[in-house]
């Protein structure tokens, strides 16, 4: 009987022609050898498919599936639950690791004497800004160690949401993941939710570990970012995602047991709707009458002053300050003065 590999990675495709190869490549040459690769096809229409199976037929370590075209949640969970392996890591088509990740990651790892410890292993990230050829990394809030017991209760699992630099980086990416964790939550998992999924999932398989490690200077995870924010347009249906993601939160919070789990959730709403508001005021292609109108209801309908002065924190990020401005003082001089600033950022 072949063995389980210790390590499943998880690749989910879709028309991602361009880039798919770099990043099979980079996963092939990990110095840790004991993994396996999913490439999960969400019934790509380009040249993703072939390049997966190209890759399965010259490395035994590679597993293919092509599937209709599902979405990103649904393929990277078909992932989830065809991979038997202990241990999951997650890598966008698009992205590519450093050689050496997968050992680090691994090396981190802990044995109980009763049997496996739910664990997840935390790395840090680069992104590689294609438009300007720039990098910038990122790393977690949390300072680099072992937590476990009531050192991870009390600095992890109670400042999980609600800051505006994340205790941890709430991405499926850039960790290693114990299975287990990931099969018990899946329940939570919202196929409508676009933005802010990995945070659906990532939050629960949080609560529910018994030992975090948050590694130092750990930036092997590279994050290909192909155009400026601009360039992704107006989203519609923003708010209308926050608000079906934070219900969930609530009752992630509430099925945990999180003593002041809905304080986080409605903490992490007023960044999430700091980000709601940039979406408006940044909207192109209508009149500025609509945009302050617009505005002006999403601030009346979740009563934003009192709101930001209950659950407030204080911010320091400039352009979020901007917008909290139009939070207390919702008027048309405010939001146009506001979307005056973000245009012209745009714009440099």
């Amino acid at each position: 009987m072949q063995k389980t590999a210790r390590v499943g990675v998880i690749v989910p495709v879709y028309n991602g022609e361009n880039y798919l190869q770099a990043c099979i490549d980079s996963i092939l040459a990990q110095t840790f050898p004991d993994f396996e690769l999913w490439l999960i096809d969400d019934g790509s229409r380009d040249e993703s498919g072939r390049i997966c199976d190209h890759a399965a037929a010259m490395d035994s370590r590679v597993h293919v599936i092509h599937k209709g075209n599902e979405g990103l949640m649904a393929t990277w969970i078909r992932g989830v639950r065809e991979s038997r392996t202990p241990y999951l890591c997650f890598l966008d088509c698009d992205d590519w690791l450093e050689p050496d990740c997968l050992a680090k990651m691994t090396a981190a790892l802990a044995e109980g004497e009763e049997g496996p410890i739910r664990q997840v292993i935390c790395g840090g990230y680069v992104i590689e800004r294609e438009w300007n050829h720039t990098q910038e990394k990122k790393t977690n809030a949390a300072a680099p160690g072992i937590y476990e017991g009531e050192t991870l209760r009390i600095k992890i699992k109670a400042k999980l949401l609600g800051n505006e630099t994340r205790t941890l980086i709430l991405s499926r990416c850039m960790k290693l993941i114990s299975r287990g964790l990931l099969l018990d939550n899946l329940h939570f998992c919202d196929p409508q939710i676009r933005m802010g999924e990995d945070v659906s999932i990532m939050v629960p398989v949080l609560l529910d570990a018994e030992r975090v490690v948050v590694l130092k200077d750990n930036y092997d995870y590279h994050y290909r970012f192909v155009s400026d924010s601009m360039a992704h347009g107006y989203d519609g249906g923003m708010y209308d995602n926050i608000k079906r993601l934070c219900g969930i939160l609530h009752r992630e919070m509430e099925e945990k047991r999180v003593p002041n789990g809905h304080l986080q959730v409605e903490q992490e709403f007023l960044f999430l709707f700091l980000l709601v508001l940039k979406n408006e005021v940044r909207r192109q292609g209508v009149c500025e009458r609509q945009v302050i109108a617009r505005v002006q209801e999403l601030c009346r309908r979740e009563n934003a002053a009192q709101r930001l002065g209950r659950y407030g924190k204080p911010i320091q990020d400039p352009a979020n300050r901007l917008l909290s401005l139009i939070m207390k003082h919702p008027s048309g001089m405010t939001i146009r003065a506001v979307r005056t600033v973000f245009l012209l950022q745009a714009r440099r």
